[in-house]
């Protein structure tokens, strides 16, 4: 079974474009809950399908991304000279881990103008001018979607897009023995049950830096929040 966590870091998201930097002046902010769902072809026993509900909170400087119920959640910033940091935050402990490009690298994280669009779009524009587009008068909301489809990295994909928003409503990865279904259940514009983390809640946290970890991992004191780090880029080699 494809593993579901790993969408939450973008390792199944499709590989984005070099204007991504360019286009997130012009994103529209974005609250929004997400379904994505894993199941054995041919996919006919609901029993039998993995589902996991997430949210992404987006602007032009930011991406969150944050599991349904849970206390984590993970926060990639953005600096004006269009560098990249990320965060691995603890919500319920008031913690921060931080990683540098350095440490992102070394654990196969892109930190580059490709894994920005990747985050803040799911699907890249030059991903989707590779496929075929093909009417549909289909619409969410009062947006018209536009619908994609052909082979990704070997990958038979089908999206219906959200040009106005530069989001899919649906993404399908079929591969040969499995399928992934990415859906966006709702966007809010206000009155939502969960908000972005803000620069300004993040300077209250305790920031720990990632390099730092192997020092105090057998501290008493830090192994207990260490083990609430489920998903957190390699500290589950420290914990184990």
């Amino acid at each position: 079974m494809l593993r579901v966590s790993n969408l939450l870091l973008g390792a199944v998201f499709l590989v984005g474009s070099n204007l991504a930097f360019a286009e997130a002046e012009n994103l529209t902010p974005l609250n929004a809950k997400f379904e994505t769902t894993t199941c054995d072809l041919p996919c006919d026993h609901l029993a039998e399908q993995v589902k996991v509900q997430w949210w992404l909170f987006r602007n032009h400087q930011q991406i969150e991304t944050r599991k349904d119920n849970s206390n984590n959640s993970q926060l990639w910033l953005k600096s004006a000279d269009n560098k990249l940091n990320y965060f691995y935050l603890l919500h319920d402990e008031k913690r921060a881990i931080e990683y540098t490009a350095v440490d992102l690298n070394m654990l196969g994280i892109a930190t580059n103008q490709r894994r920005w669009q990747t985050l803040t779009s799911l699907v890249a524009q030059d991903d989707l001018a590779k496929m075929k587009k093909t009417h549909t008068n289909q619409v969410y909301e009062t947006y018209q979607l536009e619908h994609y489809s052909g082979l990704l990295n070997g990958i038979q994909t089908q999206v219906l897009w959200i040009a106005e928003l530069q989001i899919p409503l649906q993404i399908t990865y079929t591969y040969p023995k499995q399928q992934m279904t990415v859906d966006l259940i709702k966007r809010y514009s206000n009155n939502s049950p969960l908000l972005a983390t803000t620069q300004q809640n993040l300077m209250t946290y305790q920031q720990v830096d990632y390099a730092d970890i192997g020092d105090i991992e057998h501290s008493t004191t830090s192994s207990k929040w260490l083990d609430k780090t489920e998903g957190a880029p390699g500290i589950h080699s420290h914990n184990h």
